[in-house]
């Protein structure tokens, strides 16, 4: 928004109010003044009359005109099209310094133009830093005050003004106008504004005569009509520069006037030119406009066709300098969210200019709006006004807020007197409504501000005025409640798994989602159903989703055996598939050569063991619990050894198996002595620990060698044990086995059983009790007996 302190003093007194001030309480009211620059027109630029104008002797494209400055009449040669006898002009004398900075310098002299002397330059509005106003010189008129020849233009108001700039919230579409600054002006500095002032209709004819508006279904527009018939017009030099300033300049006056008159009141116009043979037919002796809906639920004005769309698109002009004709004039207000999101939904192009107000919410106070455009006919044109008006007017509800002054100074952090609160929210124009007590009140926003609709909207527009400065700094009291994030979380978990695996030497890997679904097959892993396998492979080697991580990490282990590497020790996590093709994370290990390169003190090396990979899978994962594959009845994959195997259990929970490779497939692939594990990853997530009590008496150990069946595992041997509930032992694991021909189907099995209490120090009788109470349940469930 780009208005001039001239403008805004024909609505409001601006005396004593020093320009930085001005700019400064705008800002800090939430209109943010981008810049100020002060207008000043060379020195030595008068104005000028001229007498008379003649062509040049010798130029066809010059003319030598006779220029009155009141003190003497000046030749001047000048090569405008648009100069004319008794014109006003802005004459820069010799001696004047056109350009101020902006271009080169122009400095006026006596000039010999062909054989003809020139005593000074007829101005463009170019030439003395003003916008464009029109093609060729600038003509002066009365808008811009007395027109005294020989007086310099620098003195004139119009002349000696300060163009601000001011950047405004898209919620703030009632600034988007003069009178919408002058309203916060008014508000900061508690100065009265100058209302419009109503005009009188010129003629008795009513617009009756000539128009009638109907409406059709329901509509949510408020639009006001009004006829005149313009004879004779012309844009005022003061117009067509504060045009000029905002690049809003039009073709014609006409159209300049209706965009003057909504860039001063912010209420929309719009023009239709009434032609008896367009708009009447026989059957009627005066033109009807329908307003309804078009098919795309925008609110139009239609005659036979649509002739515009309510806050869109406006009606064409054309042949306006073709005068005298009959204008009917529109006002109208939409409302904004209405035609936003309308817009939006159809994506709908039309004025942009016009869009850019209606959507951002226009002035609905359309009597006033139409009182200043007639009030600018009846200055500037002559014309003749019809008297009436056809109206299409909504009631639309007052956006009131029903709150108190306690919650107003709570939301602000201070107590502000109730008469203060009730005072300022005046100046803006709000309606207040206090009960009997005083605490209670009801604020009604006006209706232009279309921003207004909560509490804290209200006290946001007390804020404005009252000053942030004025607001005690208080220390912010932040008090977040936990927001677990598990994905976070469980990313976390993973990055730790893998961190603990690249500490002691294994390499992460990445393979494809994809697999071969024969190979799966071959190797006895499951696959998924056929109508679930993808249906455009990249390969015919991928061609559905793997079901486990081993297979294609068995692959890389030989492919860097080709490639010379002896030992590789690699992890993978990632997704897998069951047959239904539901999706689950999986981590996965695999070790191949030796576990320790040949280096002193293993000039050999040391080759992998089950137990020494179980307890390098222990030192990433933590705890967990070996149990046979043959103590479960479930099918396994032809990766899995015979013997060196066994499923994973993690709180007593089944979540993956450890192996070492089956030797027939070792053999085939090149890879002996490699080893695997795979497990869900969801087992391994990260748990909230759960201090336990532990005793402050010492603990016992007791080791039993016994006789024993050797298909017996020692998982089942340790459940019976420890599911007795023997008081006082606390755990059992094995130590070593022996295995003798003298034996027979028997091995010697030697266990340590630890032994605590939680209350006190046990004494030999009760060691002994524990020890015996687990020897007989060896004894008659399994006819174990001890060894001698």
């Amino acid at each position: 928004m780009i208005v001039t302190t001239r403008l805004l003093s024909k609505f409001i007194n601006l005396s004593g109010i020093e320009i930085g001030v001005l700019c400064d309480k705008l800002s800090a009211v939430g209109l943010e003044v981008e810049s100020c620059v002060s207008l000043e027109l060379p020195s030595k630029v008068v104005v000028g009359k001229v007498l008379e104008k003649t062509p040049h002797p010798n130029a066809d494209k010059l003319s030598v005109c006779q220029v009155d400055i009141g003190s003497e009449v000046l030749c001047v040669v000048c090569g405008a099209k648009n100069v004319a006898k008794d014109q006003y002009v802005a004459l820069a004398l010799v001696g004047a310094v056109l350009g101020n900075g902006k271009d080169a310098e122009i400095r006026i002299a006596k000039t010999d133009l062909r054989g003809v002397e020139s005593c000074g330059m007829i101005c463009s509005s170019s030439e003395l830093g003003l916008p464009k106003t029109e093609e060729g010189i600038m003509i002066l008129d009365e808008s811009i005050g007395e027109l005294e020849l020989g007086r310099e233009l620098r003195e004139y108001p119009l002349f000696n003004t300060h163009i601000i700039e001011i950047s405004l919230t898209p919620n703030r579409g009632d600034c988007l106008c003069v009178l919408g600054v002058v309203r916060e002006i008014s508000s900061i500095f508690d100065r009265p504004a100058n209302a419009v002032k109503e005009v009188e209709s010129s003629t008795a004819l009513g617009i009756g005569r000539i128009l009638q508006v109907l409406t059709e279904g329901k509509i949510q527009s408020s639009l006001l009509y009004k006829a005149i018939e313009i004879k004779q017009i012309y844009t005022p030099l003061e117009m067509r520069l504060s045009l000029g300033f905002c690049a809003a300049l039009q073709k014609t006056p006409i159209q300049n006037f209706i965009e003057y008159a909504t860039y001063v009141t912010g209420v929309i116009f719009n023009a239709y030119v009434f032609e008896k043979q367009s708009f009447l037919s026989k059957k009627s002796s005066k033109a009807t406009f329908t307003i309804k809906k078009d098919e795309n639920g925008f609110e139009a004005v239609f005659f036979d066709q649509k002739l515009s769309i309510v806050g869109v698109g406006k009606e064409v002009l054309q042949d306006l300098e073709i005068l005298p004709k009959i204008f009917i004039f529109e006002a109208s207000y939409t409302d904004p969210t209405y035609v936003s999101k309308l817009i939006f939904k159809h994506k709908v192009k039309g004025d942009s200019a016009l869009i850019y107000r209606s959507a951002r919410g226009s002035n609905p106070n359309l009597e006033m709006g139409m009182d200043y455009l007639r009030g600018l006919f009846s200055r500037f044109s002559k014309s003749f006004i019809y008297s009436g008006t056809q109206e299409v007017k909504q009631d639309y509800d007052d956006a009131t807020i029903n709150t108190t002054f306690k919650t107003i100074c709570n939301i602000l952090g201070k107590e502000i007197d109730k008469e203060e609160i009730a005072r300022i929210l005046k100046s803006l124009n709000f309606s207040i409504k206090a009960d009997s007590d005083g605490d209670f009140f009801a604020a009604v926003a006006p209706g232009y501000r279309h921003d207004i609709k909560t509490k804290q909207d209200l006290a946001e527009e007390l804020l404005r005025v009252y000053g942030i400065e004025n607001i005690p700094a208080v220390a912010h009291l932040c008090i977040e409640k936990s927001k677990p994030n598990f994905g976070y979380t469980d990313y976390k978990n993973r990055r730790i798994i893998a961190n603990r695996a690249l500490a002691i030497g294994f390499t992460e890997t990445i393979h494809y989602l994809f697999y071969q679904k024969s190979k799966l097959e071959s190797l006895g892993y499951p696959v998924l159903k056929d109508e679930l396998d993808l249906s455009n492979p990249i390969t015919s080697e991928l061609d559905t989703l793997r079901t486990s991580l081993i297979p294609a990490m068995l692959d890389s282990v030989q492919r860097n055996k080709n490639f010379g590497y002896k030992s590789v020790k690699i992890f993978e996590i990632g997704a897998i598939y069951d047959a239904d093709r539901n999706e689950k994370s999986s981590i996965a290990f695999v070790v191949s050569g030796l576990a320790q390169n040949e280096l002193y003190p293993f000039p050999k090396g040391r080759s992998w063991d089950f137990y020494a990979f179980a307890r390098s899978i222990s030192s990433i994962i933590g705890e967990f619990r070996l149990v046979g594959i043959d103590e479960i009845d479930e099918k396994i994959p032809q990766t899995i050894h015979p013997y060196q195997s066994a499923y994973v259990f993690i709180r007593d929970k089944n979540v993956g198996i450890i192996s070492k490779l089956n030797p027939k497939l070792a053999n085939e692939t090149g890879i002996p002595e490699t080893f695997f594990c795979e497990l869900e990853l969801e087992a391994l997530s990260a748990r909230h620990i759960v201090a336990k009590e532990f005793s402050r008496y010492p603990s016992s150990q007791r080791d039993l060698t016994i006789l024993i069946d050797e298909s017996i595992p020692f998982g089942k041997i340790r459940s019976s044990i420890l599911g007795a509930n023997i008081k006082y032992l606390k755990n059992i694991y094995p130590l070593d086995v022996y295995k003798d021909a003298h034996f027979k189907n028997q091995i010697a099995l030697s266990i340590r059983i630890t032994i605590q209490s939680m209350q006190e120090t046990l004494k030999e009788e009760e060691l002994n009790g524990v020890t015996n109470a687990t020897l007989e349940i060896l004894e008659k469930q399994y006819n174990a007996k001890l060894k001698k």
